[in-house]
């Protein structure tokens, strides 16, 4: 049996230029059926990274010939939801092309919609609900059989005598460490880039769930809703396995940047020492940056100038709104004046911070939005991610909206190439969509137009070149932000 991990073709968040990372799920994934599905053949086709368009890619695929092709991700970094309009066209498109493929999707939006996904996509033949890694290994084995019977494999949903089934609920995995290496060797390597000029890129993803669980957080959607509130049971692999990971990625693939795409990376203390102590024993001269919240890294201040040695170059924050009663009311569980010191810190020790934050939430007038703008502009971080509040299916929010009828899943069939995170979906008590995007658009165009700011970032001696790098990137994109999110831009279709 020979599987396909296909990767169409894919455009890019107008904040990031040019950015073609490795699906690290579809890599995760493919390790681990070659460990435990031995004798099934693995291939996988990365057409963002080999610029392949949509004819190419379906020849392509003919070529390869698979039995089962698997398309989705983990990340909403690849593009919000909009990237599900890209993954179901491209099973349709193979599906009606070679109609004796399997095709198989799961991972963010999937794991918390799979009967919905079945439902209203005909030419999808299963969904993953949940993890992935078992249920396609245990799908793989049943379908290899000569009579398959998928009715024990958990957590996939699937159709009998027309209709859709989704099968009993499947248990997270609860050891991280037990999974392999990623299949790095079937992706081209040499092809992936960050931000435009980080060369020799790549993106790992080391832990799962969180321990806050924020009301609006995308990593809702990787989980299946019947599990109690899976996102909260926060998991991680080991700082020997992260760094063991770094360590073949710069040996053996020529990878000099590494982000950790990770929620909160720096949960545990213990783990943050010990990733320190690996990085430094090994001295592999990896540039990596982690994303964390701001509790931990107070916490971990003392470490700053070791996580610095050990080739931490930036830190990704979150802020999301600058109130603490909002905060609150969100399940952030930081303060703004704990983000505030983590940035001042970060900066001491020569690391440059980027900071998200966000608009578009039900209570968001003019005044509260250029306020929120004004915290950002006082924590003064080096890049800020700006996003546009984007309920995913499966989060508390997206209850919220959905029972007052302002959302719901067909939505996701008629206007899915705007849920990219870039472009804003709901009109709030006070704001119509357009006046969302205009004061979104102001507030990136107004941070990197302050005096002395973009000059401190790209010309900091104590910085890595990296930053400065990615500052410039992010400062070229300003105009095409506000195109985004005013819809005339659209991340979907490699526009």
């Amino acid at each position: 049996m020979k599987i396909l991990f296909l990767q169409p073709p894919l455009g890019a968040w107008a904040t990031w230029g040019t950015h073609r990372a490795i699906n690290i799920g579809h890599a995760q994934l493919a390790g681990y059926l070659r460990e435990h599905n031995p004798g099934v053949e693995l291939q996988a086709l990365d057409c963002r990274a080999l610029g392949l368009n949509d004819a190419q890619m379906i020849e392509k695929v003919g070529e390869i010939n698979p039995d089962v092709v698997y398309v989705g991700d983990i990340l909403h970094t690849t593009g919000g939801l909009a990237v599900v309009f890209i993954y179901n066209e491209a099973a349709r498109k193979v599906k009606e092309r070679y109609p004796r493929i399997t095709t198989v999707v799961g991972g963010i939006f999937y794991a918390s919609a799979s009967e919905f996904t079945l439902q209203e996509n005909p030419l999808i033949d299963f969904c993953i609900a949940g993890e992935c890694e078992v249920t396609l290994s245990e799908f793989v084995r049943e379908l290899s059989k000569s009579r398959p019977d998928f009715v024990s494999v958990k957590g996939i949903a699937r159709r009998e005598n027309g209709k859709v089934v989704l099968n009993a609920y499947r248990p997270l995995i609860t050891d991280l460490d037990s999974l392999p290496m990623p299949a790095y060797d079937l992706f081209p390597m040499d092809k992936y880039v960050g931000h435009t000029y980080w060369k020799n890129y790549s993106e790992t993803w080391n832990s799962r769930g969180c321990p806050a669980a924020c009301t609006f957080c995308y990593e809702w959607g990787q989980y299946d809703p019947r599990g109690n509130q899976d996102l909260k049971n926060y998991r991680y692999r080991s700082a020997k396995k992260v760094v063991d990971e770094m360590e073949i990625l710069y040996n053996q693939y020529g990878t000099r940047v590494v982000v950790m795409m990770d929620d909160t990376y720096n949960v545990s203390r213990k783990r943050m020492e010990e990733t320190i102590e690996e990085s430094l024993s090994r001295n592999i001269q990896m540039k990596w940056m982690p994303l964390g919240r701001a509790p931990y890294f107070i916490r971990d201040i003392d470490l700053f100038p070791d996580l610095r040695r050990a080739g931490c170059f930036m830190c990704l924050v979150g802020l999301e709104v600058a109130d603490d009663a909002e905060l609150k009311k969100i399940k952030k569980g930081i303060t703004v004046e704990q983000v505030k010191e983590t940035v001042a810190k970060l900066r001491e020790a020569g690391i440059a911070t980027v900071l998200t934050w966000m608009v578009g939430f039900e209570e968001d007038d003019e005044e509260k939005i250029k306020a929120r703008f004004a915290a950002v502009d006082e924590i003064d971080p080096d890049i800020i991610a700006l996003q546009f509040l984007t309920p995913i299916p499966g989060s508390p929010i997206w209850d919220e909206v959905a029972a007052k009828g302002l959302l719901k899943m067909e939505d996701l069939n008629k206007k899915i190439r705007q849920w990219d995170f870039h472009q804003p979906i709901l009109p709030t008590k006070y704001l119509t969509i357009p006046q969302i995007a205009d004061l979104g658009s102001w507030a990136f165009r107004e941070f990197f137009s302050k005096p002395g700011r973009l000059q401190r970032a790209m010309h900091n001696r104590g910085y890595d070149p990296l930053v400065g790098a990615c500052v410039r990137d992010f400062m070229q994109n300003v105009s095409h932000f506000a195109k985004e999110s005013h819809g005339a831009k659209s991340y979907v279709g490699n526009e």
